[in-house]
């Protein structure tokens, strides 16, 4: 079944199309769906195929709006589940609850980007953001240098492991590709690995260790109270 994130209550729920009992025969109901064409909308300027459809979001009960992709013939019965992307675009972005506030805000913007298809904005604030992550992690505050010195200064002191800083210098490179050559064309696909690899340096420096710390504090306050059971016995 179809899923998105609602506009609505901002939740990833299960959307239900929107149908209508239609008897046609006595003891047999079919359902009738609601699909508008609207080329207005379609994902490709060059297609007048496009398909729009209400559903329902099953959390909170508000009406979503789907782009279709239209049955490949005539004969082909319309999947309900091959939704293009939905409607209308509103960018949720994405919470970084483990991650200093100004380096999240810019990293959901980022995702807010990718959302709308502002794909050489995603990879531009991903190099920001990246940016940020940089400046943050580099307690001697070392200054003057470009971002490439300061990736290297960081890996050679062991703060941003080997992965983290091969991770970074990606980052580092698709953006100069938005920054430097703003008319080059930036596809989705450049986008989402961007944004991907983005993630996974947050990942690497924040919520990772956080999660490692949260799990050896609930480990040593259980191992404590088990220890104080025994001993009570």
């Amino acid at each position: 079944m179809a899923s998105t994130v609602c506009w609505h209550c901002r939740l990833l729920s299960q959307m239900i199309p929107n149908a209508s009992n239609v008897s046609e025969l006595p003891g047999l109901s079919t359902h009738s769906y609601g699909i508008f064409p609207d080329p207005e909308f379609a994902n490709n300027q060059d297609d007048d195929d496009s398909l729009l459809m209400i559903y329902t979001c099953a959390n909170c009960g508000y009406p979503n709006i789907a782009e279709l992709r239209p049955a490949s013939s005539p004969f082909d019965a319309l999947d309900l589940d091959d939704v293009v992307r939905w409607l209308p675009v509103e960018p949720i972005g994405k919470l970084y609850p483990d991650v200093p506030s100004d380096i999240a805000s810019v990293a959901s913007e980022v995702h807010k980007c990718l959302q709308i298809g502002a794909y050489r904005a995603a990879v531009t604030l991903s190099r920001t953001a990246l940016e940020g992550i940089v400046i943050e992690q580099d307690t001697e505050g070392v200054s003057g240098k470009n971002l490439y010195e300061r990736i290297q200064t960081l890996a050679d002191s062991g703060k941003l492991k080997s992965r983290t800083a091969d991770a970074a210098t990606a980052i580092r490179l698709c953006g100069n590709v938005s920054v430097h050559e703003p008319m080059t064309e930036i596809d989705r696909d450049f986008a989402e690995i961007v944004v991907d690899v983005l993630d996974s340096v947050i990942d690497d420096l924040y919520a990772n260790p956080e999660l490692v710390s949260r799990a050896r504090t609930y480990a040593e306050s259980h191992g404590k109270a088990r220890l104080g059971n025994e001993q009570n016995r």
